[in-house]
């Protein structure tokens, strides 16, 4: 349900085919994140024309002990690439994480518009 409402954010900002794809697949990882390691969580998708879209994923989980290998790739994960997080990074314009040992993970990531309301690569 989160990729479907984020694309037609996406959509209803302007966004071409390869953006959509891009905010999608961001919102896709971040969720799957939340899922697999945290068990439950919540998305939200704050459009704020016509500055940018934000994406916070906020969680319980156990957190993230190695943010460090993850973001430099030294680290792979047991059950995926270990690309998600940093993957994520790539595609938006703005990310932070913070993550607690034993209260959970927070992410924030922003696609910035630009004056035309259509992303910026």
């Amino acid at each position: 349900m989160a990729s479907t409402i984020g694309r037609r954010v996406a959509e209803d900002c302007g966004l071409n085919r390869s953006q959509q794809t891009k905010l999608v697949v961001s919102i896709m990882e971040l969720t799957r994140n939340i899922v697999f390691y945290a068990g439950k969580g919540e998305l939200q998708i704050n459009p704020a024309p016509p500055h940018s879209i934000e994406i916070i994923a906020i969680d319980k989980g156990p957190g993230i002990p190695n943010l460090d290998q993850i973001f430099n790739q030294s680290f792979t994960s047991k059950t995926g690439l270990g690309l998600g997080l940093s993957g994520v990074k790539r595609l938006m314009d703005e990310f932070e994480i913070t993550s607690d040992m034993g209260l959970g993970t927070k992410v924030r990531a922003v696609k910035w518009l630009n004056n035309g309301g259509n992303f910026i690569d």
